[in-house]
């Protein structure tokens, strides 16, 4: 009966025993267990709430990208239209330069002097024909922009298509030392199919006869 007794008690102390250690390790292992079933559950892919805050991401990004495309855009060609105008004005206020420094006077009867749109007749010794000393050279404005004329020869535009001129004026001017001169005010914008004329360009300049 000892002996039986004594087997008995040694049982029930080892499946005590063990059943402890069991439960012991079950509650170790229950935060693993958690653990490892969120990362199975983040590993099945992006949730609902992930996906709109990254397509809205996306669409900030976007947005900004385009709009700074676009004002990069626009600024040069803003830069283009203002450097053709400001190109086409110096082009032409060269070549009236040139001939007024070449001018004998400014032939006032059909030269329109103060006003917009002014006309500038100049009597000047430049490619005067083989049996003359001189000639004469007209500088006007119409519609289609400014025209250089000289005698017995087609006028010749001087400004682009692209360009429109808004206002000319010629001046004559006498200086201290009694050489007349002659004061250039010429406006010219960009023309815009669009949007209509824009970048207004304005330049001056003052010429001296030099063959008076």
């Amino acid at each position: 009966m000892n002996s039986e007794f004594r087997i008995k008690k040694s049982t029930l102390v080892f499946y005590a025993f063990r059943t402890s250690c069991r439960s012991r390790i079950l509650r170790v292992l229950r935060p693993l267990r958690g653990l490892q079933s969120y990362s199975n559950n983040s590993n099945r892919g992006f949730t609902l709430i992930e996906m709109l805050v990254y397509a809205a991401l996306l669409a900030i990004i976007s947005v900004v990208l385009v709009s700074f495309f676009i004002q990069v855009v626009n600024v040069t060609e803003t830069s283009r239209r203002a450097r053709e105008a400001l190109d086409n004005a110096r082009r032409s206020m060269d070549v009236i330069s040139q001939e007024i420094k070449h001018g004998v006077n400014v032939y006032t009867p059909t030269s329109t002097l103060g006003s917009s749109p002014g006309q500038l007749s100049l009597e000047t010794k430049r490619d005067a024909p083989a049996d003359e000393t001189s000639t004469y050279v007209d500088f006007y404005l119409d519609s289609e922009g400014i025209y250089l004329k000289r005698e017995g020869q087609d006028a010749q535009l001087l400004t682009s298509e692209k360009v429109r001129i808004t206002s000319l004026v010629f001046r004559s001017l006498n200086s201290t030392s009694g050489t007349p001169a002659v004061r250039v005010e010429l406006t010219a914008v960009y023309k815009d199919p669009i949007s209509g004329p824009s970048n207004a360009v304005t330049l001056v300049s003052t010429t001296s006869l030099r063959s008076y």
